[in-house]
């Protein structure tokens, strides 16, 4: 069953928190002029698969540049199912517009990282001081919106190293 939530896309996303889901709305991107079909997939809460299709059907944006495309819409139509219906969208969308069937299970994670609950320093006291700084900055900044290679761009540090910081907070609890 679909409804539809009126809700700017990061608190819908919270919403749906641990859901796995279909979202589909309708976006104007500046450059056409005309209305898109945005869909994002959720499975257990995480968006797996983005795609913005034109009126043609013509796929315009896919997994991070649509996840970006479609933060701006606030209307959203969802279907809450199970992961095997979610699983079921997805491959008939991607027989509609002709999409590669890479599998749904590979492509991970299109939300950028988010903090979960503040940073408590007495935890880092077991890493090296220089561990600890790279966790406390990577940890700052981590805001929801910055993608990871946004993140190691800013920080212009070895990429794995961030990955690495990002994996221990993730697995400390900081980030989501």
């Amino acid at each position: 069953m679909e409804k539809t939530y009126h809700l700017d896309l990061k608190t819908l996303l919270e919403y749906l928190r641990g859901k796995s889901a279909v979202l589909r709305t309708t976006i104007t991107l500046p450059k056409n002029r005309q209305p898109c079909q945005g869909y994002l997939f959720l499975r257990n809460g995480s968006v797996i698969r983005g795609y913005v299709f034109n009126q043609a059907g013509s796929l315009l944006a896919e997994e991070q540049q649509a996840y970006t495309l479609l933060g701006a819409a606030t209307e959203w139509r969802v279907s809450i199912d199970t992961e095997q219906a979610t699983e079921q969208a997805f491959l008939s969308l991607a027989q509609q517009y002709s999409l590669p069937l890479p599998g749904l299970q590979t492509n991970q994670v299109v939300r950028p990282p988010y903090q979960k609950k503040a940073l408590d320093l007495n935890a880092l006291q077991m890493f090296s001081t220089k561990e600890s700084l790279l966790l406390r900055s990577v940890y700052t900044l981590v805001n929801g919106e910055r993608s990871v290679e946004q993140i190691k761009a800013q920080l212009h540090l070895s990429p794995n190293l961030i990955e690495e910081a990002l994996g221990i907070l993730r697995s400390l609890g900081y980030i989501e």
